[in-house]
């Protein structure tokens, strides 16, 4: 296992298109932080985390798309056979990959989410006011972040391809919600409101503002994408 996460950490630092996604999350952040920091009460720290959380909000989807091209950019080049020849094993192909990713988007979401709070803070001189809450706010940013890209590294194996893995996502990140609480509205079935509130993308900004229990959610969805991964990349040719 040490080789086969000491293997897929070369493959993942020397691709360009790696940096080009952790740089353009990271900077994305900074920038929309220094932009969104105008939104709340200037005199109130307590609003620069919820601003924390609104930037993330685009950053999002750039980590999907980090934790699904690790996976399908192997795929559309064939390396995926020599990867498959050198660790035959395919769970512990995806397990490593999983380990890597995760830990790298949670490394980046926690850098650019202090970045982000701190770029804020000094707008109002308040980094005095800076405490526990929001340290555990950074802390629980790159959890999600890291959660979301393992998520999608597995929806990626299922898929194999980039722009299908990223179709679903987005419906799934952006319209399910949206479309169960609209058709809940229409036909009065609360219960429809209530399965849009346990996609990844709710959870995941309920568990960023504190909630724990949607933490355990979110490593749901995302051991059940990485094992259904597993199963399909065990059970058919490459």
């Amino acid at each position: 296992m040490r080789a086969a996460v000491a293997t897929e950490w070369i493959k993942l630092r020397t691709l360009r298109s790696t940096w080009w996604f952790l740089g353009g999350a990271a900077t994305l952040m900074l920038l929309l932080a220094l932009l969104e920091s105008d939104n709340g009460d200037p005199t109130s720290v307590q609003a620069l985390a919820p601003a924390m959380s609104g930037v993330s909000y685009f950053v999002q989807y750039v980590l999907a798309g980090f934790g699904m091209v690790a996976i399908t950019g192997e795929f559309a080049s064939r390396s995926i056979t020599v990867t498959l020849a050198c660790t035959p094993s395919r769970t512990r192909v995806l397990a490593s990959k999983a380990l890597v990713v995760g830990v790298t988007a949670y490394v980046t979401g926690v850098l650019a989410s202090a970045g982000s709070l701190l770029v804020a803070a000094a707008r109002f001189d308040e980094f005095g006011q800076l405490g526990r809450a929001e340290a555990g706010a950074v802390l629980r940013m790159g959890a999600f972040l890291a959660l979301l890209a393992v998520f999608c590294l597995g929806l990626g194996t299922l898929v194999r391809r980039t722009a299908g893995a990223l179709s679903i996502t987005l419906v799934l990140l952006l319209l399910v919600p949206e479309l169960l609480r609209l058709a809940s509205e229409k036909t009065g079935l609360a219960w429809l409101d209530t399965v849009g509130t346990w996609t990844p993308s709710p959870i995941g900004w309920r568990f960023v503002q504190g909630d724990l229990a949607d933490g355990w959610a979110l490593c749901a969805w995302a051991a059940t994408a990485v094992a259904a991964g597993v199963w399909v990349l065990r059970a058919r040719d490459v």
